[in-house]
């Protein structure tokens, strides 16, 4: 997405990184909408080899601008919801209800109740809600999250899988879950399992495939359900280091196709379409944030303070999350040894590892890397630093999709301080 001219100049698609920041002000969010088509049809491409029947479910809190939601849903994709915001913004941007899917956890009441009116497709992660579910409208179709008691991912706060995961309704407990809901007198199903995220091996979704069949095949021997559906989630990753690979989806899909096949027919689960949910995959590497060096600090080590912090990108600090840094300009200069940080009062808001770069100066322009998913969808207030813009660039042209906040916007909801 980002391209490096002979004289060392930063581009996104046809537009210098330079330009840009002459018109915005640093940090901002920058997305390359030729990069989300092109992902899109890439994953589009490896699937309709493998699958005659398939779905794919952008979820929205990878990155919910609308701007680039759009996008997705003309793309043909369905959504992947986990609040009722995310279901606000999904039917304001026009993804159809009937090809997208609420996967909550820990619901209240009204979540139910906007979930259920919205027509989404609701998948329960836990089978004791069901009853709160039914007392609100009975669904026609219904799908349960499983928990396999496994799980895998980059981080341990993404692994969404296994016996210490919030997540899912055990394995063990299958069949009396879509027991209730036959009781209740549900006659349409679907299953779904989401283990991790960023995963790069096309083995390991071919075994969580495996799995959930074997599961559903097991535990669900005699009820005659014939599924609708196998939604195996997302977790298609992405490489944020040089030395990592793109994960090839052929392959996957390839071995996916036959894991499905092969059990569907098995354990005589009906003749279900494919669901995935990649959010990191559509919009990560389509993501850039656009930072400007305030200072570079000679102290016990050589610190480079950027205006963006774990207020704009939080994943660093949160996860220890690995992010290139491109610094835009000629690169001549000897090599240095640096800490990229942030601005927030937290010795958390430092880019893990020390990264050779030539001399560094105030002024000096940084480009993030891979940061188009849950970028700016973690952004905070902390430290009332106000929130970034976002910009679509496509080719030639740019497009403001959400303007800069102001110091006076983090009061806008406090009564009697509010500014006109």
């Amino acid at each position: 997405m980002v391209r490096r001219d002979h004289n060392g100049q930063l581009f996104i698609e046809n537009l210098s990184v330079k330009e840009l920041t002459q018109i915005y002000p640093t940090p901002f969010y920058a997305y390359s909408k030729k990069q989300i088509i092109s992902n899109v049809r890439k994953l589009k491409q490896s699937i309709q080899r493998y699958f005659k029947k398939y779905r794919i479910q952008y979820p929205i809190k990878a990155n919910s601008n609308p701007h680039l939601l759009n996008i997705l849903k003309e793309e043909g994709l369905g959504a992947d919801c986990s609040s009722p915001g995310e279901i606000y913004i999904a039917q304001k941007v026009g993804f159809p209800m009937e090809k997208s899917t609420y996967t909550g956890n820990y619901e209240s009441h009204a979540d139910f109740q906007a979930a259920i009116q919205s027509g989404i497709i609701l998948n329960l992660d836990d089978y004791h809600r069901l009853e709160e579910v039914v007392s609100i409208a009975k669904p026609e179709l219904i799908s349960f999250r499983i928990n396999p008691g496994i799980g895998r991912g980059g981080f341990e706060g993404i692994v969404t899988g296994g016996t210490d995961a919030k997540f899912g309704i055990p394995y063990e407990e299958t069949r009396t879950a879509y027991q209730k809901a036959m009781e209740a007198g549900i006659k349409r199903f679907g299953i779904h399992m989401m283990t991790g995220s960023n995963i790069l091996e096309p083995l390991y979704f071919a075994e969580i495939t495996q799995k959930l069949c074997a599961i559903a095949g097991e535990a669900l021997e005699g009820l005659n359900i014939r599924f609708e559906f196998i939604n195996i989630g997302g977790g298609f990753g992405i490489p944020y280091t040089e030395e990592e690979e793109e994960i090839d989806l052929d392959h996957t899909f390839k071995l996916v196709s036959e894991a499905f096949y092969d059990n569907v027919k098995k354990y005589r689960l009906g003749d279900p379409e494919l669901v995935i949910e990649p959010g990191r995959y559509l919009v990560g590497n389509a993501g850039v944030l656009i930072s400007r060096v305030n200072h570079v600090k000679k102290s016990y080590r050589k610190f480079v303070g950027l205006d963006a912090g774990m207020n704009t990108l939080l994943r660093p600090a949160l996860y220890k999350a690995y992010h290139r840094i491109l610094i835009d300009g000629p690169s001549k200069n000897k090599k240095q040894h640096y800490l990229f940080t942030g601005q927030v009062c937290e010795n958390s808001d430092i880019h893990p590892g020390e990264r050779e770069y030539p001399e560094i100066k105030p002024g000096n322009i940084a480009v993030i890397l891979d940061a188009g998913a849950y970028g700016f969808s973690m952004c905070s207030h902390y430290n009332n630093r106000p929130y970034p813009a976002e910009v679509l660039v496509d080719g030639n042209s740019h497009t403001l999709i959400r303007k800069p906040e102001s110091v006076k916007d983090l009061l806008r909801n406090v009564p009697g301080y509010q500014e006109e």
